[in-house]
């Protein structure tokens, strides 16, 4: 059985806060046009981390990622506060924030990247166009803004590298936004190819906005619950997520998609990068894949029981650092019954079906989605 070791811990993705200034449509937090109504907000203040995760923790950490699952890093109040306390804990620490870029002013930036740029740290936009239609995507955001913002940090001495998701609508401009990306002196510029549209195959709860509509189209809602548009999958093949073809064969093979998640074998990217997830809640997972599968039954409300393998689990054990310690957890039972259920026969009988879909070994839709970089 595979064993989660506290001491061998290297990676942590955390999620700083639940709040967004966007409202991107293929997101977690958004349903029709909304924020989900079961979305808790919730945010790490400095004092928590102080509290809550201990020193010698980040000390032995090569890698810290802010990234939401449900909100964006710079929404949090204390962000500069907690980067800095991360590089008193550990000055050698790589930090890598995930954001859209399109929040408060240039001075704000400069601040930004004047207190980190002797440090390892990284600011991975997202912009997904060369112009205004980045927006399409990103919704609530200006590109205008993002750029001057972003602008702002790089002359400043920040460094920062442009990710581009790309869609059919915005296809056309990648080479266009590379060339911008050179010009304004981003350190790279990543083709992003999204795995989000698989959901299509696996997903199957009408609560889910993956199951709307026919595979490679997802909905654009108003906020009166209208679509206003469709994101598409690129037409050009080299920027759709290599792992679609896999997925149609496996289904092909055993005949739909769930006989393929009963048999797959498991192997954990979690484990093998070892990485952690703490949510804004302050609660551990193994990774944000976990997490955003348990928050199916906490946030989405699905009803689909293969969908809540994970949430059930979840429910017969507290991941909460408020109430134990983080080695405990991590080495406690919810992360052991996690690696149980790989060797379950089947979703109906308990095996998680985060692990099956995004560790599965013969498909890695993650890691299909990167493509570096100029």
């Amino acid at each position: 059985m595979e064993k989660f070791k506290f001491s061998e811990i290297k990676g942590l993705h955390i999620e700083l806060t639940t709040k967004c200034n966007a409202c991107c449509p293929m997101c977690s937090r958004n349903f029709k046009g909304k924020t989900r109504e079961g979305l808790k907000i919730q945010e790490w203040s400095l004092t928590d981390c102080k509290k809550l995760i201990p020193k010698q923790f980040l000390r032995q950490l090569e890698l810290i990622s802010l990234c939401g699952v449900y909100g964006d890093p710079i929404n949090a109040v204390d962000l500069k506060e907690i980067i800095n306390y991360f590089y008193l804990c550990n000055p050698l620490l790589k930090i890598d924030l995930y954001t859209n870029g399109s929040l408060f002013n240039e001075e704000w930036w400069e601040d930004l990247a004047l207190m980190t740029k002797d440090k390892n740290f990284n600011i991975i936009f997202g912009i997904d166009g060369s112009d205004e239609i980045s927006e399409l995507h990103r919704c609530n955001t200006s590109f205008e803004k993002v750029i001057n913002n972003a602008k702002a940090y790089i002359n400043k001495g920040g460094k920062a590298h442009w990710d581009f998701i790309v869609f059919k609508h915005n296809e056309h401009q990648v080479e266009k936004a590379r060339e911008l990306s050179k010009q304004l002196n981003f350190c790279s510029f990543q083709i992003k190819k999204t795995s989000r549209f698989l959901k299509r195959l696996y997903e199957f709860d009408n609560l889910l906005d993956s199951t709307i509509l026919e595979y490679g189209k997802h909905p654009v809602y108003d906020i009166n619950g209208n679509i206003k548009y469709i994101l598409e999958l690129p037409c050009t093949k080299k920027y759709r997520n290599s792992t679609e073809k896999s997925f149609f064969e496996k289904i092909n093979q055993f005949g739909d998609v769930v006989k393929y998640l009963d048999q797959v074998e498991i192997d954990c990217q979690a484990l093998k990068t070892n990485g952690i997830f703490i949510s804004a809640g302050a609660e551990v997972f193994p990774c944000c894949t976990v997490y955003q599968q348990v928050c199916y039954g906490t946030v989405n409300k699905v009803k689909d029981d293969l969908e809540l393998n994970e949430y059930k689990l979840y429910l017969k054990h507290n991941l909460s650092l408020v109430n134990q310690s983080l080695k405990d957890i991590y080495e406690g039972p919810f992360f052991q019954k996690i690696a149980e259920s790989w060797k379950i026969n089947k979703l109906v009988n308990g095996k998680c079906k985060s692990c099956c879909r995004t560790c599965g070994i013969d498909i890695d839709p993650h890691k299909a989605q990167h493509t570096i970089k100029r």
